[in-house]
This record gives structure tokens, C-alpha cells and sequence, in this order.
């Protein structure tokens, strides 16, 4: 069954669907993307509705380049618990077939930092990082006691960015 979205609150739910499961900011141009891979949604209607999204503050975005990088808000987050079910089952699926393309291409897109030093016969010093280009959009040091606890680290984060990035962001920021 094809579907499409005009209705204002189903369009922002597949909006507020699509920033939440890239896991870290995404920007504009991404979200346009993975609808045209499954197009939902009109591409004006989706502008339109990106700007209320902003104007009701359930998303929050920085500007890079001519690009807009959005990530939910607690308010975004609670607002798509809520409602997500109202997207049908079969398009949520075909949204994150389409959202693990996209994230491939953003994976690519981005560099990942993850490497450490030995500091002293008693400490590593892991740092880790995400930037794009000449932009930082992440990055931590953090001081452990041995190599293996060091080395382990870096591969998690190697191996999922985007989920680590998301967890630290979101215990940053579940308070405010």
C-alpha cells in the first residue's frame, strides 16, 4: 500500500520519526533525502512543517554551511512517544530502511575520532570525537587506569557513534 501524509500532525511525526532514529543531529538536506527514497511526504509540506516544529520548539537545530541540523527536544521526544504509533506500522519500517541508507552515507560524511595515550605507568587517556569537516559536533577526553579498558572504549565508540553520542547527549541534557 503507497501512502501520503498532508495531514500537518502526521507530516511533523514522520519528521520528529526520522531526526529521532539518526541518533545525533541530522541535517536537512539527510531528512529530505530519506524521503525521496520513500516519499511520504510533499517536500513543501515538510519544510513547512520542519518550521513549526521549530516555532513549537520539539526540535532544536544548529546551522552549518547552508545546512540545518536538527536533533528532537524533551518536549519532541515525548511528543513522538505519544503519537509515533499513529504512523502505520509499514511506512515506520520502510522509514528506517531508508534512515540505515542515509545513515551509511552520514557514517561517511563524517570522521570519527577514537584513540588513546598512555599518560603515565598509571593512566590512558582516551579521546573521542564526531566533526564534519572543520566542524566539532562531539568530542570527549576521558582518563582510565589501563590499556585494555582504553582500547575497548575506542571500539565501542568506532563501532556505534551515533548511539553513544545520542546516550551522552540525552543524560546531558534529561534535566534541562
Amino acid at each position: 500500500m503507497d501512502y501520503c501524509f498532508d495531514d500537518k500532525i502526521d507530516v511533523k511525526l514522520i519528521a520528529l520519526f526520522i531526526i529521532d532514529n539518526f541518533k545525533m543531529p541530522v541535517p536537512n538536506s539527510f531528512i529530505v533525502d530519506t524521503l525521496m527514497l520513500e516519499p511520504f511526504v510533499n517536500y513543501f509540506d515538510l519544510q513547512q512543517q520542519m518550521a513549526e516544529l521549530e516555532d513549537e520548539e520539539l526540535v532544536t537545530y544548529y546551522c552549518e554551511d547552508s545546512d540545518k541540523f536538527y536533533s528532537l527536544t524533551s518536549k519532541g521526544i515525548q511528543a513522538l512517544e505519544f503519537f509515533s504509533l499513529r504512523i502505520p506500522k509499514t511506512v515506520r519500517e520502510r522509514l528506517l530502511r531508508a534512515i540505515k541508507i542515509k545513515v551509511k552515507d552520514l557514517k561517511n560524511a563524517l570522521s570519527i575520532k577514537a584513540e588513546y595515550k598512555k599518560v603515565n605507568d598509571i593512566e590512558y587517556s582516551v579521546t573521542l570525537g564526531i566533526s564534519e569537516g572543520n566542524f566539532d559536533m562531539f568530542g570527549v577526553t576521558i582518563s582510565v587506569s589501563d590499556e585494555l579498558m582504553a582500547k575497548k572504549m575506542c571500539a565501542s565508540f568506532k563501532n556505534n557513534p551515533q548511539t553513544l553520542y545520542s546516550e551522552f547527549l540525552s543524560a546531558l541534557t534529561k534535566n534541562i
